[in-house]
This record gives structure tokens, sequence and C-alpha cells, in this order.
């Protein structure tokens, strides 16, 4: 396999499956249950999903980014696509989704006009699944690519042009679903946060955390991969079941917070080798395709439909999952941003 190859065929799984991750995985849309609508929508969704997982895990390469940078990343991206791609952060009513206003209302902060349970759980939601997830999983699945390069100067370029044409499409049509489009002040007070979680990403605080020295003697018994499996489906169906109250939104926090404080001190205490991220993605992965079952069924799709879906993707990403974490175990992995 030539060397093209070995980097554009990693390059082309993930810029599929970032999409699949993101929005196919919960069946949700108005296309669930239709594999030709489903296959037409990556048209836009891979570059947009894909595109984004590329250029984020490209720059996080080039500028020895690791995990803190990367999530920080993910989170701009996570602000960035419903506050001004698909503006779904400050949409008012949505009628191809019924339950639209329950979700919405219960938290609404009239006077910035959002919600704060649907703007944690979709940021959240991005940084997971849009990004992190198929990161992980992308290291799991293919050892020989983590922390090197998949495009150059060139494939860098095509996939940020994919990337905005699709943004603006997706733009565009939020504006005719939602039937307005946020005010100047909420495009700028969502520019700053999006430029903030970039900078932080960027700054010292994206680094690989460091080990804690010495080191102890004997070696710290390190984290079962399959305690990792358990906390990332753990966390990730706690975040998904929650009510859309201030319950709600104070239970995602503190189970994200206390999930990054956890993985922080494990990984400082070398107990979290490199490749127990795999098990925790995996865990996620498997938890947001099984959750997806207790969502309700979209309007104009039916039961059956949804259902078989569900049942088709909780298969392949079981085996998908299965052979990221065993795969995962083939190689010592260094941090992003660091060649092997």
């Amino acid at each position: 396999m030539g060397p093209l190859r070995r980097r554009w065929a990693p390059a082309l799984g993930l810029f599929l499956a970032a999409p699949i991750c993101a929005e196919y995985l919960q069946a949700y849309l108005e296309t669930t249950g239709n594999a030709l609508a489903l296959l037409a929508g990556l048209l836009v969704l891979a570059p947009l999903y894909g595109g984004a997982a590329l250029l984020l895990r490209e720059v996080a390469i080039r500028t020895r980014r690791g995990w803190p940078g990367i999530v920080l990343l993910a989170a701009a991206f996570g602000v960035l696509m419903p506050g001004i791609v698909d503006l779904a952060l400050f949409g008012e009513h949505r009628a191809d989704v019924g339950y639209w206003d329950d979700l919405r209302l219960p938290t609404l902060i009239e006077p910035w006009g959002i919600s704060a349970f649907t703007t944690t759980t979709w940021v959240f939601g991005h940084v997971v699944m849009s990004i992190s997830v198929p990161l992980a999983l992308l290291d799991g699945l293919v050892p020989r690519i983590r922390g090197r390069s998949l495009l150059g100067p060139l494939g860098m370029i095509i996939t940020g042009v994919l990337f905005v044409l699709a943004a603006i499409m997706v733009h565009l049509d939020g504006r005719h679903l939602y039937g307005s489009a946020p005010t100047l002040g909420q495009t700028l007070a969502v520019l700053g946060v999006v430029g903030l979680l970039a900078l932080l990403g960027l700054s010292r605080w994206g680094r690989t955390i460091p080990r804690r020295r010495p080191v102890p003697v004997p070696e710290p018994r390190p984290v079962p991969r399959w305690a990792a499996f358990v906390l990332g489906a753990v966390g990730v169906a706690a975040t998904n079941l929650v009510p859309p109250t201030w319950l709600g939104v104070a239970i995602v926090w503190a189970v994200v917070l206390s999930g990054v404080i956890m993985i922080c001190l494990l990984v400082r205490s070398g107990r979290w080798p490199q490749g127990t991220g795999v098990a925790l993605a995996a865990g996620a992965l498997v938890a947001t395709t099984a959750v997806a079952f207790a969502a309700p069924v979209p309007l104009g799709v039916s039961p059956v439909a949804k259902y078989a879906q569900n049942a088709v993707l909780l298969i392949l990403v079981v085996a998908v999952a299965a052979a990221a974490v065993w795969r995962s175990r083939l190689g010592p992995q260094p941090p992003v941003g660091q060649s092997r």
C-alpha cells in the first residue's frame, strides 16, 4: 500500500465516520430509516463534520497539542455549530421537531435568547461525538497513523474549502428552518466564546498532561480498559437521559466535570496508559447508539424504520468499538501531536 493511500484511506474513514457519529446514531432526523437519503446527506454532513475533525486533528498534530487541546478546540467547534452554522442555539421554533419547546423552554434564558439545557447538551455532544470519539477510534483502529498527519497543505486547503461551503449551505438552511437569524450581539458573543476556546486550546493549557514525577516504584496499577469503557458508557448515558430542566443541566455539568477531573488525575498519576482513551471512546459510542432507541420517533418516520436503523447501527457500532479496543493494544500510542 503506497504512502498516499496509507494516509488517504484513514482520512476518508474519519471524513465519513464523524457525521455518522454526530448525526445518524441518534436517529432523530426526518431521513431516519431512508438509506438513500442518509447517504445523500453525507454530501453535506461529511465536509462539515468530517472536515472539521480532519482539520482539528491536523492543527493538534502540527502544533503538538494533547487531548486537552483537542477537547478545547472541539468545544470551540461545538459552540460554532449551533451558534453560527446551523443556528439551532437561537432557534425559537422548529416545525419538524415536535418536542422542540419541551427541550428549550424550561431552561430558557430570555435576555440571551438561548436555552441552558440545549446549549449544554449540544456543545458537549459535539465535543464528544462529533470530534473526540471519531479521533480516538481512528487512533485505535489504525495504530500506524497515531500522532502523524493525514493531510498535506493541498489537502488541508481542499478540506477547508469544503468545510466552509458545507457550513454556508447549512447556515442558509438554518435561516429558512427557523425563520430568523442571530442578532449582531448574539453573533459577536458566539464568535468571542469560540475564539477564547480556540486560544485556550492552542495555549499551554492544550498541551499533553504531564505525568507526575518522580515515578513511584513499583509502577501504579493502570486503569483496566473495561473500566474506561464503562466510564464512557455511563457518562454518555447519564448526560443523554437527564430531563431538560435546570436539574438536568446541573447533572450534566456534574458528570462532565467529575469525569474530566478523574481522568486528569489518573493521567497525572500514571494510571491512564496511552490507548485507554480508545476504550473510553468506545463506551461513549456504544452508549450513544443504545440510548437512541429511547429517542422519540421523528415526524413522518415509521417506528419500524426508526428502530431498524437503531438496530443496524448498534450492531455495526459494537463491531467497530470492539475492533478499535483490540487494535489499540498493537503498539505504543504517543500523545497527539508527537511523532512515533
